[in-house]
């Protein structure tokens, strides 16, 4: 299915369905739920990672499993979508917890979605960096993202 043009939006409904089925089984499994949805060759930039980049679903796999057995606990809750081609961005609230400290955050999350894969996720509270981090920079794409997540419209 081709992008289609919502209120001047490129909006891509095969990319969206991508990312929200990588959420839902995010919601079942946890984090390792999202990594079938991703390429081998996936670049992942998580903010709970401290800025860390992992050049490969494996690395990045490695590191979700040794986060685990450390015993932190990662909980994200979506909130809005958007999408401009094979870039989809979602606007949510990032929870971690690691013993008794507990660190809740608003968070975006953008995926590059190739193919049916996921090829790039990047999160931070910084929507125009992430975007800008994907070859969508400036000003006016950021803030139609930005108006259409906080716009109330459902999730798909």
């Amino acid at each position: 299915m081709p992008s289609v043009r919502i209120d001047r939006v490129a909006r891509s409904p095969d990319n969206e369905a991508v990312v929200l089925a990588m959420w839902a089984d995010y919601d079942r499994d946890g984090l390792t739920g999202i990594l079938a949805w991703a390429a081998e060759d996936a670049e992942w930039r998580p903010y709970s990672a401290q800025q860390s980049v992992f050049r490969s679903t494996a690395a990045y796999r490695e590191y979700v499993e040794s986060t685990i057995a450390e015993g932190v606990a990662v909980d994200s809750i979506r909130l809005g979508i958007w999408s401009h081609g094979e870039v989809v961005a979602v606007r949510g609230r990032l929870r971690v917890r690691q013993g008794g400290i507990v660190d809740d955050s608003r968070m975006y999350w953008v995926h590059r979605v190739r193919d049916g894969k996921v090829a790039w996720t990047g999160s931070s509270p910084d929507l125009g960096a992430l975007l800008a981090a994907v070859g969508l920079p400036g000003r006016g794409i950021t803030n139609e993202a930005f108006m259409a997540m906080h716009s109330g419209a459902p999730l798909g």
